[in-house]
């Protein structure tokens, strides 16, 4: 079982949503799959129970701009994302981001079937490859700065993720930090990371000419 800080925070800030949330939001009734629940933990057992009708009505509540219907397919499969962590914090951090942007991605349309199997196909997938493209180093320096004005100017990210990016990879800030200073949660930061370090590993050529 891996005790770190990463999965003591997500575990911190999932007590303080079910508290906070009480029962699933009156738009999740459309769903009945999501219906005669008390809290999001009982949510979390109708996962368990009936997992492809609970995981289509969270995914489509995501998709439609729900970030907690999300978030809670999030922490249905954060034990997975543990397992495959191996004791190691920097591979559950990795796992953490990778997972956001896998459930973010998930094509539902194509796979509405075995979607938690397919969730953690696809989570070990993206972890199993050789370490992304060590274009952005963990330490600030002006390599990173570089790459990041250089990735910005050709257009390959945006205003907002070069931001998120120039926090964690800069100036250093963890993912939490980051979103307190963006007004964003960390899982959104966590997301723009993994994604924008991946487009830019895509175009690595490009930016080291």
């Amino acid at each position: 079982m891996v005790t770190n800080s990463t999965l003591a925070s997500l575990n911190l800030e999932w007590d303080e949503l079910v508290r906070a949330t009480g029962a699933p939001p009156l738009s999740w009734q459309a769903f009945d799959a999501l219906r005669g629940v008390d809290d999001l933990d009982q949510l979390l057992q109708r996962v368990r129970e009936r997992p492809d009708d609970t995981l289509t009505a969270l995914l489509t509540r995501g998709g439609d701009g729900d970030r907690l219907a999300w978030r809670v397919v999030f922490q249905a499969m954060l034990p997975k994302a543990v397992r495959l962590s191996r004791g190691s914090e920097e591979r559950l951090t990795e796992a953490v981001s990778e997972l956001w942007v896998a459930i973010a991605e998930y094509p539902l349309a194509r796979r509405p079937r075995s979607i938690a199997a397919n969730l953690a196909w696809t989570l070990q997938r993206r972890l199993s490859p050789p370490p992304a493209v060590a274009m952005l180093p963990t330490s600030p320096g002006p390599d990173a700065d570089d790459t990041l004005s250089q990735a910005r100017a050709l257009g390959l990210i945006d205003a907002e993720h070069h931001r998120t990016l120039w926090l964690v990879y800069i100036l250093g800030l963890t993912s939490a930090a980051a979103a307190a200073e963006l007004g964003i949660s960390a899982d959104l930061v966590r997301y723009r990371c993994s994604r924008s370090v991946r487009r830019l590993a895509g175009h690595a050529d490009l930016l080291a000419a």
